[in-house]
């Protein structure tokens, strides 16, 4: 049984190596999924911003063309004010010319308002542009660089996966479907020792009969809790022994 946990042991090593070379580029695709769907809100925000920011023009223009015509307006009044001979008419186109500076003054200031917001919006529009091209080029850059991670490891898990099926091929096979059940189950290690009557696993205490039952490694033995496969390592309890847990 010692030999066949030695191999159980050595198959795991390989498929953990397997699993973290894939982890690894599965980690980076995820990141760059995870900056296209950025992109992807960024690019909403900029054709929002991009949409009010021609509305703010369009009222602007609309303003201008409103400012134009009071200012006609008031020279009209002023020539007719010019001509006109009597003192009631008079006081009437004054009020009518006062009027048309108020309309204009308050146009203006319409104006002024419009013209200050729409600098704003379109510094944060260039921003917005900018920082939207800058991502996109780290994203194809970031999903190049994966595509040829993914297939440089290829390589190496179809080296590690023949190992894996020679050694595997040494194990009993309900010792392997075992071993590879808990796989399915768990993640990470499915083979962990019990250093000092615990298992490394879960870190529950094994029953005393269990742990004895275990020091013989004539049995291929699970930690109750966890249902991990267990083993005892000699060299660790030994180390363990001599440099006991303060």
């Amino acid at each position: 049984m010692k030999e066949q946990l030695e191999k159980l042991i050595e198959l795991q090593k390989i498929d953990l190596e397997q699993e973290a070379l894939r982890v690894r580029v599965d980690e980076r695709r995820d990141k760059v999924n995870a900056d296209t769907e950025n992109l992807q809100e960024l690019a909403q925000m900029l054709d929002d911003h991009t949409k009010a920011l021609e509305n703010t023009k369009t009222i602007l223009g609309t303003k201008r063309e409103e400012l134009e015509r009071a200012e006609r307006e008031l020279e009209h009044s002023k020539e007719k004010l010019n001509a006109v001979t009597n003192s009631r008419d008079y006081a009437a186109l004054e009020r009518e010319g006062e009027n048309f500076r108020k309309i204009i003054t308050a146009v203006e200031a319409d104006i002024e308002s419009l013209q200050k917001e729409l600098v704003t919006a379109e510094a944060k529009e260039k921003e917005m542009r900018t920082s939207y091209e800058a991502l996109s080029v780290e994203i194809e850059a970031a999903r190049r660089e994966v595509d040829e991670a993914s297939a440089s490891i290829e390589d190496q898990v179809n080296e590690l996966k023949a190992k894996a099926d020679v050694i595997a091929k040494l194990i009993k096979p309900q010792i392997l479907a075992r071993y590879r059940f808990i796989r399915s189950k768990r993640a990470g290690a499915a083979v962990v020792s019990a250093s000092g009557g615990t298992c490394t696993g879960c870190h529950m205490k094994l029953q005393p009969q269990a742990y004895i039952v275990l020091q013989r490694q004539n049995s291929l033995e699970c930690c109750q809790n966890c249902q991990r496969i267990i083993y005892f390592d000699a060299e660790e309890a030994a180390e363990l022994h001599n440099h006991p847990a303060k």
